[in-house]
């Protein structure tokens, strides 16, 4: 019975130090599909901060808070915390979408 323990733990044992080998080496040189999936990633977040979210069209119709001159400093600085904001849950759930699927592929 001994015997039959020391074999199932020396198996388990290899299965994971071949485990832990796999990762290491996948670590040392990812494949190019990881490498596309975060530079997808990369290129989506580049895109949120590239756009501002503020179309021409909104120019046109109503003047800008920085425009007014009854503006107040806190007023400004409120309107550029909440669109900084604003961006970084859709980062952060894309992220994590992705490392979901990483982990499924596994």
């Amino acid at each position: 019975m001994t015997s039959d323990i020391a074999a199932d733990l020396d198996l388990e044992l290899g299965d994971v130090l071949q485990e832990f080998q796999d990762v290491v080496e996948e670590l040392k040189a990812p494949s190019e599909s990881k490498h596309h999936s975060y530079q997808h990633v990369l290129h989506g977040a580049k895109s949120r901060i590239d756009d501002s979210g503020v179309e021409d069209s909104d120019y046109s119709s109503e003047a800008s808070m920085g425009n007014s001159l009854n503006t107040s400093e806190e007023e400004l600085h409120q309107a550029g915390t909440m669109l900084a904001l604003k961006a970084k849950p859709d980062e952060l759930e894309s992220f994590i979408n992705m490392l979901d699927q990483e982990l499924a592929e596994m």
